[in-house]
């Protein structure tokens, strides 16, 4: 998914099968979620994932998982994100999970 005005590219984030070689069990995964710096703070990463979500759910299936470094995790739980574990990897990374309402 590309968030774009015109020409513009804004930001992006991808929709895929496994984001995370320790959690197969998890899927599918948002990943790669990118805003450019000088488009941030004005809600183009909430309607990245939203929109992200909202694809997932539109084919049937009901949860979708997501990783967050620790800086990115309150982004998430603001956003009606739910955390499962911590600390997982190299990375010490945040799984997070939402589920269709």
């Amino acid at each position: 998914m590309v968030a774009h005005d015109g020409p513009t590219f804004k930001g992006s984030t991808l929709v895929i099968d496994s984001d995370m070689d320790d959690r197969p069990q998890y899927s599918p995964w948002i990943a790669a979620v990118w805003v450019d710096a000088e488009y941030r703070k004005r809600g183009i990463g909430a309607a990245l994932i939203d929109y992200a979500a909202q694809a997932v759910f539109a084919v049937g299936i009901g949860r979708v998982y997501l990783c967050a470094t620790r800086m990115n995790t309150d982004f998430y739980l603001t956003r009606g994100w739910v955390q499962i574990e911590e600390g997982v990897g190299e990375d010490l990374l945040t799984v997070m999970v939402r589920d269709r309402t």
